[in-house]
């Protein structure tokens, strides 16, 4: 099994926009096909950012899945040309697991969930904070959900941290870490 951390940057102020046409229409287009595990945006960092991670068991499988998205049309024909207008950048990691938990475990064995869309009105973000630690060892600060190695994209090799806690403790320095983001979970994530 691999993790794709994909990451999207979009015009200053049209994260929540995103955010909003994909929990309300998008969500349930996109996890009809492709497996996913979390999805959130960043507080800290380069802000109008998002980060959401996938889980495949193959790159059979990613191609496959992948394949299906661009082949549904309400996906291709409705979602992307009015959300990924505002996208100025995505950047893919391909990842291996080197640390679980629970939650995370969990994640994986509801991966292929097609999930509903989230009504109008209701909350955006869950009541949580992760942080996502880039370096060259594994963030130790708050509770670890999981921890990964690049295989592919940006810098093979970095070890890549996904945390759980609050903001003040997820924000402790650890040595040979080169990026830390506070990120906010979606209410629709699967990890909270």
């Amino acid at each position: 099994m691999f993790f794709e951390l994909r990451t999207y940057d979009l015009k200053p102020g049209k994260a929540p926009v995103y955010l909003e046409f994909f929990r309300t229409f998008g969500l349930s287009r996109v996890t009809r096909h492709l497996p996913m595990l979390g999805y959130w945006m960043v507080e800290t960092g380069r802000l109008n950012r998002i980060e959401h991670l996938w889980a495949y068991a193959s790159f059979s499988e990613r191609d496959t899945c992948r394949a299906g998205l661009v082949a549904d049309t309400e996906w291709m024909g409705e979602f992307v040309p009015k959300a990924f207008a505002d996208i100025v950048a995505q950047e893919n990691r391909i990842m291996t697991l080197d640390q679980s938990s629970p939650a995370f475990d969990q994640a994986i064995e509801a991966r292929k969930t097609n999930h509903t869309d989230q009504m109008a009105g209701t909350a955006m973000f869950a009541d949580t904070f992760h942080a996502l630690s880039l370096g060259a060892s594994v963030s130790d600060a708050g509770d670890c959900i999981a921890a990964f190695t690049v295989l592919s994209g940006t810098a093979p090799g970095t070890r890549v941290t996904l945390n759980h806690g609050a903001p003040e403790v997820l924000c402790a320095p650890a040595d040979g870490i080169r990026s830390h983001e506070l990120l906010r979970p979606l209410s629709l994530s699967p990890l909270k």
